[in-house]
């Protein structure tokens, strides 16, 4: 079962490989470079700090940004990566698509994510995480909903029109997989049926919904003139966490909200914000089988801790 997803990934790879002319730091992403060999290599050791004006409302924004950053499945759970994440990029020149796999990498291993601790270079882990970088997005959208319709995620026949639209800079798709106590995993798939058991349950095998495989697209005309760290950071947070279709922008400074078409045009962030750092901490701290409204709170809670927990900022003089 574990194979499947990495198949369809090999193949869309492959196609993206002989379609794709890859953007190199001459082009697109010139002016990245020095950002590529400064960005930070991890995340750990993040500090939260809420600003002075936050304070009060900051239970409510926790909530809110929880609620945006965490979309449920098809059994009403935060999936999640429980086998180490082996991404692949593709589209930019090497250099590029190796930074992106390390920074997502790296993210991952702060953020408690499974990652390899010691791969095994003759044996290398199969790929379960591609990324590609294409001035064609809706057209390698309209080959996965053709050719590989199960990594749209979990849908019915008559969804997958809505699922293959490209309308952000940066999208992602989840194949899911759904694992009993004690069990395997069942990939998530209209014509496969639940394993026994329920979310959060003691009286029968409890369930987890977990990432089997993950696509990243990402436009490359629209990454024209920005660097390369938070497009890396970007990746990142929708690779680890499943995130639908973003809609406004958040309170909360937020990666998600970098390119996003429905916020203001502003500069470049150095990356991650505090706030996600902490979110992707939360979500791979929390209880997996639990439900999903469960897991949100749980998630809430321990980011409003780190906050409360973090030094006080200055006073304003």
């Amino acid at each position: 079962m574990w194979d499947r997803p990495a198949r369809i990934l090999a193949a869309i790879a492959l196609a993206v490989s002989a379609a794709v002319s890859p953007v190199g730091a001459p082009g697109a992403l010139a002016a990245a470079q020095t950002a590529a060999e400064t960005q930070p290599s991890s995340v750990e050791g993040v500090t939260v700090v809420a600003p002075r004006a936050e304070q009060r409302k900051l239970p409510a924004l926790v909530e809110r940004f929880v609620e945006a950053h965490a979309a449920t499945g098809r059994i009403d759970q935060l999936s999640r990566w429980a086998t180490p994440v082996c991404p692949v990029a593709g589209g930019l020149s090497p250099p590029f698509n190796d930074y992106v796999v390390r920074r997502v990498r790296s993210v991952a291993a702060a953020a408690g994510a499974p990652v390899e601790k010691h791969p095994n270079r003759n044996f290398a882990c199969k790929t379960n995480l591609l990324i590609v970088f294409t001035t064609k997005p809706q057209a390698l959208l309209d080959d996965v909903r053709k050719r590989h319709p199960q990594l749209l995620g979990f849908h019915y026949a008559a969804q997958a029109g809505r699922l293959a639209v490209f309308d952000h800079p940066i999208q992602a798709w989840y194949m899911t997989g759904t694992k009993a106590e004690g069990g395997v995993i069942e990939a998530d798939d209209e014509f496969t049926r639940l394993p026994s058991g329920a979310a959060g349950s003691h009286f029968s095998a409890r369930l987890e919904s977990q990432f089997m495989g993950v696509l990243v697209v990402v436009d490359s005309g629209k990454i024209l003139g920005h660097q390369i760290g938070p497009i890396a950071d970007s990746v990142a947070m929708l690779s680890l966490a499943r995130l639908d279709r973003v809609q406004g922008c958040s309170a909360l400074p937020t990666i998600v909200d970098f390119l996003n078409p429905d916020c203001p045009p502003g500069p470049d962030p150095s990356g991650l914000s505090q706030y996600d750092a902490a979110f992707l901490k939360g979500l791979y701290a929390t209880d997996a089988e639990q439900f999903g409204r469960v897991q949100r709170s749980a998630i809430g809670s321990r980011m409003l801790h780190d906050l409360e927990s973090a030094p006080a900022p200055p006073k304003d003089r």
